[in-house]
């Protein structure tokens, strides 16, 4: 499905087939000389199809065209590398970059720690492994990845009558960038401000301190003049600021929530997020999809550790596990 936001500015409806997240948002720009195509949607044949149907309708031309991608989620970069041609520039983050090329290099480098933290957590083995396989960002991300072009905060694109500021933006990933046309004042934000969901803020590598790089980047979106705010999943919304308020809100009651959990008791990570409100249809902890227990978890323990960092608990090892108590 196609929508034409501006003059030049389309978003094609790309399905996420039984997925919470029902559709991705990708955007094409098509009033320059080259074509835009921003977030590509999961590298599956249902998201392929349907990009392919709307590119063909708007009459792109993939040798005309290049890429931006805002962050490394397979939703938003899995179609990148069946897309890109000889001549397609492939602009993207180097955090995220670097990510992933650890992963292709060296496998452990990356799955090795992210396992070892699960288990810390108090994932049991079974768990993580049947939460691996039906990862989508293991399913559906490039079979290969493209030569990528660095962009970092401040950098400009220019599409035709767009002028594109480039705007750093951690905390859903390391790297996490967002499009700001300070002249149209619309604001490409990916995943980071989303208008009736919130972002998923997981913990990445060790010692990352996701929270804080995700509240910091709110503040900084905050001073931006934007009228349009387009996101990478659901409908377009013109209050960004008051968006950002409610997100800052939620993750304030999530950080009170943790901090009551943990009055008078410990826990691991995975324990943490069994006591905590999810927006999920389960009738208790033990029913939730393990893939979803998997960003559950992964969550709480970004929160533990912005706490953990700010003197507000403390935690223990014993046995192999992390166990968090009030400070």
């Amino acid at each position: 499905m196609i929508h034409t936001i501006r003059p030049g500015l389309n978003r094609i409806e790309v399905p996420l087939p039984r997925s919470p997240l029902k559709a991705i948002n990708s955007y094409v720009l098509t009033t320059g000389k080259r074509s835009l195509v921003i977030d590509t949607g999961m590298r599956r044949p249902e998201c392929e199809e349907a990009l392919r149907a709307g590119l063909e309708e708007l009459a792109v031309d993939l040798s005309t065209t290049n890429f931006f991608i805002t962050h490394l989620h397979a939703d938003h970069m899995g179609l990148v590398s069946e897309l890109a041609t000889e001549t397609s520039r492939v602009y993207f983050n180097r955090p995220d970059g670097e990510l992933i090329d650890s992963g292709i290099q060296e496998p452990g480098q990356f799955y090795g720690p992210v396992i070892a933290r699960a288990r810390r957590g108090g994932f049991s083995g079974a768990e993580i492994d049947a939460a691996l396989r039906g990862h989508p960002g293991l399913k559906y991300s490039p079979a290969t990845y493209p030569a990528y072009d660095y962009v970092d905060d401040g950098d400009e694109l220019e599409i035709g009558d767009y002028r594109f500021v480039v705007v750093a933006t951690p905390g859903h990933t390391p790297g996490h960038l967002c499009l700001y046309e300070p002249d149209k004042k619309i604001l490409l934000s990916g995943d980071h401000v989303l208008g009736d969901i919130t972002p998923n803020i997981t913990m990445w590598r060790e010692n990352d301190d996701s929270l804080g790089d995700y509240l910091e980047s709110l503040d900084k979106v905050a001073k931006l003049d934007v009228e349009l705010v387009l996101p990478g999943h659901r409908t377009s919304f013109a209050d960004c600021r008051g968006r950002i308020a409610e997100l800052k809100e939620h993750h304030r009651h999530r950080l009170d929530e943790v901090l009551e959990i943990l009055t008078g008791w410990r826990g691991t990570a995975y324990q943490v997020a069994s006591k905590m409100t999810w927006d999920i249809v389960a009738k208790s902890w033990e029913d939730f999809p393990v893939v979803q227990k998997w960003f559950a978890v992964s969550e709480a323990a970004a929160h533990l550790f912005y706490l953990e960092r700010r003197g507000k608990i403390v935690f223990e090892e014993r046995d192999g596990l992390l166990l968090y108590s009030a400070a």
